[in-house]
């Protein structure tokens, strides 16, 4: 389905075209930024799903991040920085719904020793002394950042409390019994889970208001290639409508590749393969439904068992329940079951990757791939005792970032562990890649997107006004100028030194040498 409330004229056709292949949080949340950005530019959305932002952006379990679990401290402080900036994005535009309405600030338990999970023993891969000061470093820098923002007063509060260490008294009543010897410390923060559905459902809402942009849903990119005509260079897209089965061609001038699973496949298409692959993660989510009565309802919060076993519950939901206690849905996820594959993304998907992401396996054996983590998951949580599996959802994670080195989550050595790289790059000739390595790095990289696209409508402004103006090109003692007159048509002089080389290449002048 094809929707736009933009009304084509003649001299819309003229308007360059920006294709983003991809509407997930990266691809919607650069469509949206730039559409205020560059009002002049259509801006074209291709999804193979029913609808954007229905893939892996919508069983993201919206987890609170100031960068907390993470021993790298630029990586620590670049999620910060991003969950404020698209908090405050999110703000900007009018979305109701940015938290979650369940219990919130999460809980972060640093293991120390070993810890048995489903039968084998699982060692933390930094010790708490390694993390303990980088939490330090992370609350410094949102007090020097943050001291004076009302935006992340009002929705995370002071800066000055955005961490706290727990005594045992306080932290034993989220965690198991047994689990407690392993534990060397635990934080309360003030990090809020993101209600992702409501996210979701407001963005595809937000996108259809807005008159550049336009949706092509159920459309399956199946080749992309670069293009030189005599009105300019741009890129072919080649798909197929899955409403009518045909396939379609568009052209545009510009294009933005924000489809993870397909990005290394398209990029050797376009001749720009990247010498090392990113690697596609097939993760599986579990989603849980608990009841807790009244004198347990504390018990619930986000919880990220750290450093080693790698176990979250994330509350997505909470429904008052007579007497006092709650009936609350939550994302579940444990590192040795949660991650199902990895692919690099110069290759084919899968058979098995590609039946699980696109739903083609039934309800009941979805619950019975995701039973161990729940079980797992159980060992470590106290309010899981009663909970039951629901649902399972199944989505991509990118990682690492083509750098060679481990992917295995349990490596101190793993690029896993350092992920301040946004997932954006600007490859030339007009042609981005938008991964969004997290959902709140897309703020982040909507704005790169926009720098670097009005720096081609600039060279392309200017390529076009030297195209269309008659000039000598001159060379006097070795120094290259420009002939000016009011008969060649020329308004200016611009010396040879501030024009980039690639325009001076370009131009189709005559040359005449003079002493």
């Amino acid at each position: 389905m094809t929707y736009s409330s933009y009304h084509y004229s003649k001299e819309s056709r003229d308007r360059p075209m920006l294709a983003i292949i991809g509407g997930g949080i990266a691809g919607s949340v650069q469509a949206i930024y730039i559409a205020e950005k560059h009002p002049e530019i259509d801006i074209h959305i291709f999804d193979k799903n029913k609808d954007i932002l229905s893939g892996t952006s919508n069983m993201n379990p919206g987890r609170p991040t100031f960068g907390f679990h993470y021993r790298h401290l630029d990586t620590a402080t670049f999620c910060q920085d991003n969950t404020v900036k698209f908090t405050k994005f999110l703000d900007k535009i009018g979305c109701p719904n940015i938290f979650a309405k369940a219990p919130q600030n999460g809980i972060y338990v640093l293991m120390r020793n070993s810890t048995r999970i489903l039968g084998d023993s699982v060692n933390p891969v930094f010790s708490p002394d390694l993390i303990e000061p980088v939490f330090d470093q992370i609350k410094d820098h949102a007090i020097k950042n943050y001291s004076n923002d009302n935006d992340f007063t009002k929705h995370f509060g002071s800066p000055e409390q955005i961490c706290r260490r727990l005594e045992e008294d306080e932290y034993k009543k989220y965690l198991k019994s047994e689990l407690l010897p392993s534990v060397g410390s635990v934080y309360d923060t003030a990090e809020k889970t993101f209600d992702t559905a409501g996210v979701c459902s407001f963005l595809r809402e937000h996108i259809r208001k807005i008159k550049n942009i336009t949706l092509h849903t159920r459309a399956a990119v199946t080749q992309l290639e670069r293009i030189h005509e005599i009105s300019g260079s741009g890129y072919r897209i080649v798909w197929t409508d899955g409403h009518s089965g045909k396939a379609k061609i568009s052209t545009a001038k510009f294009l933005t590749l924000a489809c993870w699973e397909r990005v290394g496949l398209f990029r050797a298409q376009l001749g720009k393969a990247e010498s090392q692959p990113t690697h596609n993660r097939l993760k599986m989510l579990a989603i849980l439904e608990t009841e807790v009565p009244a004198d347990r309802r504390d018990t619930i919060r986000p919880i990220f068992a750290a450093s080693g076993p790698f176990s979250m519950i994330s509350p997505q939901r909470a429904i008052e329940m007579p007497g006092g206690g709650i009936k609350c849905t939550l994302c579940c996820t444990l590192a040795v079951k949660t991650n199902v594959m990895n692919v690099a993304d110069d290759k084919p998907l899968p058979a098995q990757y590609n039946n699980l992401i696109e739903g083609r396996i039934g309800l009941e054996e979805k619950l019975g791939m995701a039973v161990p983590i729940l079980e797992g998951a159980r060992q470590f949580f106290s309010c899981l005792e009663s909970a039951t599996l629901v649902d399972v959802r199944f989505g991509t994670v990118r990682v690492p970032f083509g750098g060679g080195k481990n992917v295995d989550i349990h490596d101190p050595e793993s690029e896993h562990h350092s992920r301040d790289y946004p997932g954006c790059s600007n490859l030339g000739d007009g042609l981005f890649v938008n991964e969004a390595m997290k959902m709140i790095y897309s703020v982040y990289n909507a704005e790169k997107m926009a720098d670097w696209l009005a720096a081609e409508l600039d060279e392309n402004s200017f390529n076009e006004v030297m195209d269309k103006t008659p000039r000598m090109m001159v060379v006097k003692k070795g120094v290259l100028g420009i002939i000016h007159s009011p008969a060649l048509g020329l308004l200016a002089a611009k010396p040879p030194n501030s024009l980039k080389p690639s325009r001076w290449q370009r131009w189709r002048c005559k040359a005449c040498f003079w002493d």
